[in-house]
C-alpha cells in the first residue's frame, strides 16, 4: 500500500513537472512570437519613391593606362544592380529618380611583399579607389558620398595574374557600392 503511494506520488510528481515544462515552453514560444516584427535593422533601406537608377559611364582620373577601367567599373555595378537588387536601370538621368555618379581617382600598382634572400618584390599590390555620390533625384540631395576601394595581390611577372586582382578589385568596389546604395546611407 505505501509502495502503491509512493507510485502515485511519483506519477503525480512527473505530471506536475511535464506541465510545468509544457507552461514555460509556451511561454517562450508566446514571447518569441510577440516579438516577430519588432526587430528592425540599423542600415536604412531605399526610399519608397526611389525605383530607378542611372548609373553614367564612371570618370577616369587615375592615369592607370588600364584600358577601359572605367567602363569596366561601370558595367559591373550596373550588373550588380541589375540582378541583386529592386532597382530598374534607366539610360537617361531625366527618366530616373536616382543616379550614382563616380569617378576613379586612384590606381596603384606597386610591390607589396619583398622576397627573403634577394630582397626583390615577389608580389605587387593593385589599390583602385573610386568617389561616388548617390543622389535622390526626386528630392534633389545627396544620399551618400563616399570613397570605395579595392586592393589586391598578385604574383609579380604575372600578367594573367594582374588582370584577376583588377577585376577582383572591381568586384569589391561595386560589391560596396551597391551595399552602400541599398542599406547604407
Amino acid at each position: 500500500m505505501v509502495r502503491q503511494n509512493q507510485s502515485r506520488t511519483i506519477l503525480n510528481l512527473i505530471q506536475l513537472m511535464r506541465m510545468k515544462h509544457l507552461l514555460h515552453s509556451a511561454l517562450i514560444m508566446a514571447c518569441l512570437c510577440s516579438n516577430i516584427g519588432c526587430y528592425s535593422f540599423t542600415g536604412a533601406a531605399l526610399p519608397p519613391h526611389i525605383k530607378t537608377i542611372a548609373i553614367p559611364i564612371f570618370n577616369d582620373e587615375s592615369r592607370s593606362g588600364v584600358p577601359n577601367l572605367r567602363e569596366r567599373l561601370t558595367q559591373e555595378l550596373t550588373r550588380r544592380i541589375q540582378t541583386q537588387s529592386p532597382l530598374i536601370i534607366e539610360q537617361s538621368r531625366t527618366d530616373a529618380n536616382s543616379i550614382v555618379e563616380a569617378t576613379v581617382v586612384a590606381y596603384t600598382d606597386v610591390p607589396s611583399i619583398i622576397g627573403g634572400q634577394t630582397e626583390r618584390a615577389t608580389q605587387n599590390r593593385i589599390t583602385i579607389r573610386v568617389s561616388a555620390t548617390y543622389r535622390d533625384l526626386v528630392k534633389k540631395k545627396i544620399l551618400f558620398k563616399q570613397d570605395f576601394s579595392g586592393v589586391q595581390d598578385y604574383p609579380i611577372g604575372n600578367f594573367p595574374a594582374q588582370q584577376q586582382a583588377i577585376e577582383r578589385a572591381i568586384v569589391t568596389i561595386t560589391d560596396d557600392m551597391l551595399n552602400k546604395i541599398l542599406s547604407g546611407w
